[in-house]
């Protein structure tokens, strides 16, 4: 019998509806986040009308605060429960405690960051991802990699592009301003601060069967660098009308 990466007994409940006691979980986390981000950093979302209503999408925003994935639930009125995290198959699954214990309170698929015989290839990170998004979920990729300083965007890696064309799912893209003054990179405690999301038109990645390997590669790319001078944009824009209200 063909081994399928789906009925690993690691990953195979990323597959399956989620547990009672996520459940629970979300509802908690979306009841503290949503209050939070009402009152304490109040957000405003601009561009709601932008979001998929029924399809899966790959959510991609700049990334300088430890808010940022709340903030991103939260501008959808979706709720935590339906987001998942591409995270380090060797720190988050290889140990068998912090596997099964994570499980229940986020939504995490495997991406191996080693080569090793106990590798994932991309392609199974890619069938994991398509088997959650087919249960009604979206993925968080931020292209950034890490957070970056306050203020200032890294260069975008190409993941997010790339996972976008092997699922054949759009890109949401997504500006955010305030959070990282907000709750900065360094920092322990939230401060007080409005914080604003604009949520783009969503953008459709190319039919990859019809693409020679130099053709998606340029498509790559071309799509990676768009989308980092989008986000840049609106950020710029943003950061004006901000300014121009004080």
């Amino acid at each position: 019998m063909k081994y399928s990466i789906l009925e690993d007994p690691r990953y195979k409940h990323i597959a399956e509806p989620k547990s009672i006691l996520f459940q629970i979980f979300s509802f908690i986390f979306d009841l503290y986040a949503n209050t939070v981000l009402t009152f304490y950093t109040p957000v405003k979302v601009i561009g709601r009308e932008n979001i998929p209503k029924d399809q899966p999408f790959i959510f991609v925003s700049n990334h300088n605060s430890h808010m940022d994935i709340a903030i991103l639930a939260y501008a959808t009125r979706m709720g935590y429960e339906k987001f998942g995290f591409l995270a380090a198959k060797d720190y988050w699954f290889d140990n068998n405690f912090r596997r099964r214990f994570f499980k229940n309170l986020i939504n995490l698929i495997p991406i191996s960051r080693k080569k090793n015989p106990e590798s994932l290839d991309l392609q199974d990170t890619i069938t994991l991802s398509k088997a959650f998004m087919n249960l009604g979920n979206n993925i968080i990729i931020f292209p950034e990699g890490s957070r970056g300083e306050p203020g200032k965007m890294q260069r975008f890696r190409k993941g997010a592009v790339k996972f976008s064309m092997g699922l054949d799912v759009p890109i949401l893209p997504a500006a955010i301003i305030g959070a990282d003054k907000a709750w900065p990179k360094g920092e322990k405690w939230m401060q007080s601060v409005p914080i604003t999301v604009k949520i783009l038109p969503k953008v459709n990645p190319p039919k990859t069967e019809r693409l020679s390997e130099t053709a998606y590669n340029k498509a790559l790319s071309k799509l990676t660098k768009e989308l980092q001078i989008n986000i840049e944009k609106e950020l710029k824009n943003l950061e004006d009308e901000f300014n121009s209200e004080l």
